[in-house]
């Protein structure tokens, strides 16, 4: 996870083998790979150890190691809620992307997909 971040944060076009390289370590399906990945970055974001930026750069390097098709529920609603904190929504005050959609969003794919992790 370390490595891809630095990936991510550095700008490497490295992170796809980043993520190549975890999956073989990890030993299970891709699809639990993937949501393991997403967990973590959610878990991650927010607690406040990494900012918007990265953790929406590894979600959408993510959808490109596993195509949005094949995504899992809780890893598509972990990228759902990045996605729509990227852009700035109709009547949307400027700055506000995090708060009015991506966290509340984490947070409920936290509460329906990992009750027991979420408090």
């Amino acid at each position: 996870m370390e490595n891809i971040l630095r990936h991510i944060h550095e700008g490497h076009s490295q992170v796809i083998a980043e993520l190549n390289a975890a999956f073989t370590v990890y030993g299970a399906s891709r699809s639990e790979f993937s949501d393991s990945f997403s967990k973590e970055i959610a878990e991650r974001y927010l607690a406040g150890s990494i900012d918007f930026d990265i953790a929406d750069c590894a979600m959408n390097a993510l959808s490109s190691w596993t195509p949005l098709e094949d995504f899992p529920s809780y890893s598509w609603a972990v990228y759902q809620a990045f996605d729509e904190g990227e852009y700035l929504h109709t009547g949307q005050v400027s700055g506000s992307n995090e708060d009015v959609y991506t966290r509340p969003l984490l947070r409920k794919a936290m509460s329906d997909f990992h009750p027991l992790d979420f408090s």
